[in-house]
């Protein structure tokens, strides 16, 4: 982890990395220097993917439907639609990628409503700072400019109040459809200022990696500030 962080920050290169491969290297040394580039070939790595799955098999698993030879996905807010072939409205590339990295896991887990950390998850703690500081300090701060707003907001996105939570405020969000964030917001006071706190079902590594779900929580935060 020490070695990771120092390469993000440019302070070690990949070459000094034991256990990568030379083809690791390179892969990795492309991605850095054309980081456009990695996001075009993944998404068309995807689809080849993703073409050689049968739709109809998986649909009712990731809680999707199907229309004719496409799928259609609720996601944070929208109804996508998306077949081999490509998507059915213009989205941000890294919203395709997340959609497919789904539909590429054909996850079939029952929800257990047993909430989790990030931290707790498979993986999780060595991205936990990145995905409070990207997703729970950036909604923390939207909500306590403006709560109404946020609230309204996050609710016009499909988020549901919930109960049995200490916070001032609990909601879920199904930002794909077995992909819930439960959301647990606290209004500031004079000693301290708003707090937000994102839990997850404890299935949710059945159909998204760690590394996926802080690119899904930077999506929610990007949905939210639109």
């Amino acid at each position: 982890m020490a070695f990771a962080v120092q390469f993000l920050r440019r302070l070690s290169s990949s070459s000094e990395c034991a256990e990568l491969n030379g083809q690791g290297r390179s892969e990795i040394d492309a991605m850095l220097l054309d980081p456009g580039d990695w996001k075009e070939r993944r998404l068309h790595e995807l689809f080849n993917e993703i073409s050689k799955i049968n739709f109809t098999e998986i649909a009712n698993g990731l809680g999707a439907e199907i229309e004719t030879d496409a799928m259609k996905i609720r996601y944070i807010g929208k109804e996508i639609v998306v077949s081999p072939s490509g998507f059915n409205e213009d989205l941000n590339i890294m919203d395709k990628l997340l959609v497919l990295m789904y539909i590429k896991t054909s996850g079939s887990a029952a929800l257990t409503g047993k909430w989790a950390a990030f931290r707790e998850l498979k993986d999780g703690l060595i991205r936990s700072e990145s995905f409070h500081e990207a997703c729970e300090v950036s909604l923390a701060r939207m909500f306590g400019k403006d709560p109404e707003r946020f609230l309204n907001k996050l609710t016009g996105l499909g988020a549901q109040k919930t109960s049995g939570f200490s916070a001032t405020h609990s909601l879920v969000i199904y930002t794909l459809p077995k992909v819930p964030f439960l959301v647990l917001l606290w209004a500031g006071d004079e000693e301290f200022g708003p707090d937000c706190k994102i839990l997850f079902d404890s299935t949710v590594m059945e159909y998204i990696d760690v590394e996926a779900l802080l690119y899904l929580g930077m999506a929610l935060v990007r949905a939210m500030s639109g």
